[in-house]
């Protein structure tokens, strides 16, 4: 039976707090973290469910780096599969609007 292990890496949960930070703009802090949260287990769910769904990253020149987007939010990540598990680091949270190629770079993988 394959296994699923997904990790949050610190740059990212960095971002997952800018985006609540961002929402709670228009809405109150706890509606704001709270999307958010519905969102990344929403994407987490899918992960444990497929773990190789998703499309490959067009900014990553390997396939083991992918990216869904929920709502409108990206999820850019790498899947490490070593047969009887799959290991998914979330690299990158971020608005669909954001450039997030910049984003790419600014986390040294490009």
């Amino acid at each position: 039976m394959t296994t699923v292990r997904i990790e949050i890496t610190q740059h990212a949960q960095l971002q997952i707090k800018d985006a609540i930070h961002w929402r709670s703009r228009r809405e109150t802090q706890s509606e704001a973290r709270d999307s958010i949260k519905s969102l990344i287990i929403a994407w987490q769910s899918q992960l444990e469910t497929l773990p190789e769904s998703g499309k490959a990253c067009q900014y990553f020149d390997a396939p083991e780096f992918r990216e869904i987007v929920k709502g409108n939010y990206r999820f850019i990540y790498e899947i490490r599969n070593t047969g009887k598990q799959f290991n998914i680091y979330l690299l990158i949270f971020c608005h669909v609007r954001m450039d997030y190629q910049d984003l790419i770079k600014q986390f040294g993988h490009v």
